[in-house]
């Protein structure tokens, strides 16, 4: 796949990079769905529980994404430059740093757990169920932990087909021991909402043998003649890196709360319009989601092997593709939003609200996907910080300046909800504009110098 990465044409190396990824994304999405429907059978308390874990489960999980943009940053640069040592040692660096994150986690989170949700605002009576919960899921992190640093590397070595496969064999084994350990079965005892997390901890642990088995086979790991120092050394490297990514991608969730706090006073029925459409959002950019995932592969591989052009050429084709690719899916989205309304609420007024949001906000999707891709860019030539910037400037200087400035000039016509939500489209219009447009225009110089190094469009 390295020789295809730095000679084959871009954009069908792009593609067959990028397909497998829009499986694998659509088997994690199937994953939650599956957790969410099985444990909302259990009740309200239940469904409760799982709330409040919520934000302690995005914590860990956006660290987890942090550690492995950062491993994938340094092993794609490594498999560019054919060295082969430097790729194996930032493999095993990254999964072990991750295993002692994870069991720190774990064990901090078991001794804390109470009164960690009794300050997130959780009732004493519901701490019971939320422990059932809790005491599969913080071991299970430091799995989930190793998963995803275990995906990033093998990603960054251009494989992105075992990955996908992986993810969508977690969701069907999911989908058989959800309802096993939940409602339990002969001797298999019921655990109620704790069978959730001890299905997830058993599908990752699946996972991690799998492509263990496979990064054994390829070589990526062992520490062999690194001291402890060059292992400290490549560990920060590795936080300096990743922490970066990680408050990069806490921002997005940070926004959406501050979105839904302008939503709240419109009522009830918005808020739940509302949210269908923000559980929807996922399946409409699950190939921005994808492309993302797999661009930085790409850019780290040809920035090792001094290929800049090719760089320069993937991100045109990403942006062109993502703007005709999400042009047909806002065209397709708002002949059938009626359609999908119908299938989430029956109430008229809910309905409206689950309309308005697939029919405005997708209109600024493909302005999201041009600095997404930019910040993919950016975080393999290891210039975490600047995409960091980047997305800060979107969310919090295009995106919810938009959403505010269209709600009020929307409120005058009774139209504030549309307005908050064409005003936050066009927030993302004009990031996505100001992004290419750079883009081009340093093209054209045929230079940027980045991390001491010069990009060349010739």
């Amino acid at each position: 796949m390295r020789q295809a990465i730095l000679e084959q044409p871009v954009g069908p190396v792009l593609y067959q990079l990028t397909r497998p990824m829009v499986i694998g994304i659509l088997a994690v999405f199937f994953f939650n769905l599956v957790d969410t429907w099985f444990i909302s059978l259990l009740g309200t308390d239940s469904l409760a529980a799982v709330g409040f874990a919520l934000p302690v489960t995005l914590l860990v999980m956006n660290l987890a994404i942090g550690l492995g943009i950062a491993a994938s940053a340094l092993i794609a640069k490594a498999v560019g430059a054919d060295d082969q040592r430097s790729a194996q040692q930032a493999t095993s660096a990254a999964l072990l740093l991750g295993l002692l994150l994870g069991i720190v986690i774990a064990v901090l989170g078991m001794l804390v757990n109470d009164a960690l949700f009794l300050r997130l605002g959780a009732s004493e009576a519901l701490l019971p169920e939320i422990w059932s919960y809790m005491q599969f899921w913080w071991p299970g992190a430091v799995l989930m932990l190793l998963m995803m640093i275990q995906n990033s590397a093998l990603r960054a070595t251009g494989d992105t087909r075992l990955p996908s496969r992986m993810m969508l064999a977690a969701a069907l084994l999911n989908a058989v021991l959800d309802p096993l350990l939940i409602f339990g079965l002969g001797p298999v005892p019921a655990l109620g909402v704790g069978g959730a997390a001890l299905a997830s901890a058993l599908c990752w642990l699946m996972v991690i043998g799998v492509i263990f088995y496979r990064q054994r086979r390829q070589g990526l790991l062992g520490l062999h003649g690194l001291p402890l120092q060059g292992i400290l050394a490549l560990w920060r490297r590795l936080m300096v890196l990743g922490i970066p990514a990680m408050i990069t991608n806490m921002m997005v969730p940070v926004a959406g709360a501050l979105l839904l706090m302008m939503v709240a006073p419109m009522g009830e029925k918005a808020v739940a319009g509302f949210g269908v459409g923000m559980r929807l959002e996922p399946f409409a950019i699950v190939v921005i989601l994808a492309l993302t995932s797999t661009l930085p592969t790409f850019v780290a591989q040809n920035q090792a092997a001094n290929q800049w052009s090719r760089i320069w050429q993937a991100l045109s084709h990403s942006y062109r593709f993502l703007l005709l690719w999400q042009l047909a899916v806002c065209a397709l989205l708002w002949i059938f939003a009626p359609l999908l309304a119908g299938l989430f609420s029956s109430e008229a007024e809910v309905q409206r609200h689950i309309i308005d949001f697939v029919r405005w906000l997708p209109l600024g999707y493909a302005g999201m996907g041009v600095v997404l891709c930019a910040n993919a860019a950016l975080n393999s030539l290891q210039k975490t910080q600047l995409s960091m910037l980047l997305n800060l400037v979107r969310l919090f200087a295009l995106y919810l300046p938009g959403a505010w400035l269209g709600m009020h000039i929307g409120q005058q016509w009774q139209q504030g909800y549309v307005g908050m939500l064409a005003g936050a489209a066009l927030g993302n219009v004009l990031a996505g504009i100001a992004i290419w447009s750079m883009t081009v225009r340093l093209q054209q110089r045929g230079s940027l110098s980045i991390a001491g190094r010069t990009l060349t469009a010739k």
